[in-house]
């Protein structure tokens, strides 16, 4: 999902300048910061601390001062916190993909927890007047899809994998213990095909694990006839779906071959619990699906449960997307209608409603950061309860506009807590409750967390 970002007017860039050369810190670390960094002071300045957990004791090298804090790398434990564990993989502290598997897995998400509560109550003055559970899974092998780069040195060894933490290099993956075993097994045959045909023409691949393990391989131009053959032989060997993306559009997807084509990969989810219906959702493998799919049924069976639709009510589903919300709540609802500002999610996602038969269902193009609830309420008639699925940015422009709504109860799904706590606040100041507050640990090791929230008039 796209959406443009929200105007924030002049910003001053930040001033920085690399840390003096001098003796490592001593500190005490107190908290954890949102993206897994321990948090000390040194001489009334905050320090961010990379590698360091709370209550540690440690020795840092400071490498960049900013006008307000510093950031360091611990370089010496005087004192261990007892959350602290063997990291499970071996690129752990370069690779920037994971930044927790040194603590343990329920101490990272109740910190994460803690820290989008902090942020509540600071910025946005709001207390939940109940939390939920918080929804969990495996902690590794989670993973269904992933997006990988590709670069070669000046000798033409391959980096197939994840950026580096803080740098645009790669980090060459041997293992990546959060892809699902399926995934994981394709890195080592990949890179020595790239390595040993020299396929320059590659800068990134994009796996997908669902009934079957699909690559997505993007190209600056086309692959010589070599290198091609070997890869059908090699998918034919591993038991991979390969596609080709040769130009801009992401959607336009040929085989190897170079024989145009227009995929679907599928996932299934069951429906409300009363119906026991099994649905398959159908996409498009660029499109964008949650990477976690143990926590995504978990999250969607909640949706529901929270929004309590009865038969006699229409449920508004923003940022709809393939339908992944929409199609299941047509279960309980009266009338679902879907909006999604990509043209391509909204026809996939009527594909999605035909394929499983599922009528009282509509699904409509619109751009939020643009759209007026009243233009909304002519096209799609008052909500009774809507689901909010906004990408990162969240959705300012559409919660300054729900004040208008009399009744309609909010189910809010966050992908970024800061983004929320923004809108939360706006949505209180326009009368409504926190009366439920949850997180949904989709992205175990990492410093990410997913929230959901019941909000609700009066």
């Amino acid at each position: 999902m796209s959406r443009r970002a929200p105007h924030r007017g002049r910003q001053r860039p930040k001033t920085k300048r690399q840390a003096p050369a001098g003796p490592p810190l001593e500190l005490d670390i107190i908290r954890l910061s949102h993206d897994g960094r321990g948090i000390g002071t040194h001489q009334g300045k905050t320090v961010f601390v990379s590698g360091a957990l709370p209550g540690e004791r440690v020795i840092a090298k400071l490498q960049q001062e900013f006008g307000r804090y510093s950031e360091a790398q611990v370089l010496e434990l005087l004192s261990r916190s007892e959350q602290r564990q063997a990291p499970v993989c071996v690129h752990f502290g370069q690779c920037g993909g994971c930044q927790l598997q040194h603590m343990d897995a329920a101490e990272q998400l109740a910190a994460k927890q803690q820290g989008v509560l902090d942020q509540l109550r600071r910025f946005a003055n709001v207390v939940p007047e109940q939390m939920a559970v918080p929804l969990t899974a495996q902690v590794l092998g989670y993973r269904a899809r992933a997006r990988l780069g590709v670069q070669f040195n000046k000798a033409g060894k391959v980096a197939l994998g994840f950026r580096r933490a803080g740098d645009k290099q790669l980090v060459a993956l041997s293992q990546c213990p959060v892809l699902q075993p399926s995934l994981q097994s394709v890195l080592a045959p990949l890179a020595a095909w790239l390595e040993r045909f020299n396929v320059l023409a590659v800068t990134h691949v994009e796996l997908v694990a669902t009934e079957l393990c699909t690559l997505v391989i993007r190209l600056i131009r086309p692959l010589a006839h070599d290198a091609s053959e070997a890869l059908m032989t090699l998918a034919d060997e591993c038991g991979w779906q390969v596609f080709l993306q040769p130009g801009s559009d992401k959607k336009a997807l040929t085989t190897v071959g170079g024989e145009s084509v227009d995929p679907r990969l599928h996932y299934t989810l069951t429906a409300a619990s009363s119906a026991k219906k099994t649905l398959t959702i159908g996409f498009h493998p660029t499109d964008f699906t949650q990477v976690n799919p143990a926590i995504n049924q978990k999250m969607v069976t909640q949706v529901l449960e929270w929004l309590g639709l009865s038969v006699g009510e229409r449920l508004w589903d923003l940022f709809c997307g393939v339908g992944n919300f929409s199609l299941p709540a047509a279960q309980c609802a009266a009338q679902v209608i879907g909006v999604e500002a990509v043209e391509a999610m909204v026809a996939r996602a009527r594909e999605n409603a035909a394929a499983n038969h599922i009528a009282n269902i509509e699904f409509l193009a619109a751009d939020l950061s643009q759209s007026s609830i009243d233009r909304l309420i002519q096209k799609a008639g008052r909500p009774d309860a809507i689901v909010l699925d906004p990408p990162r940015d969240g959705a300012r422009d559409i919660c300054e506009q729900l004040g208008k709504l009399k009744r309609a109860r909010i189910v809010y799904v966050s992908c970024n807590p800061a983004t929320f706590v923004r809108d939360a606040r706006i949505l209180v100041d326009q009368g409504y409750r926190l009366q439920r507050f949850g997180v949904m640990e989709m992205f175990p090791q990492t410093s990410h967390l997913e929230t959901m929230a019941l909000l609700i008039k009066g």
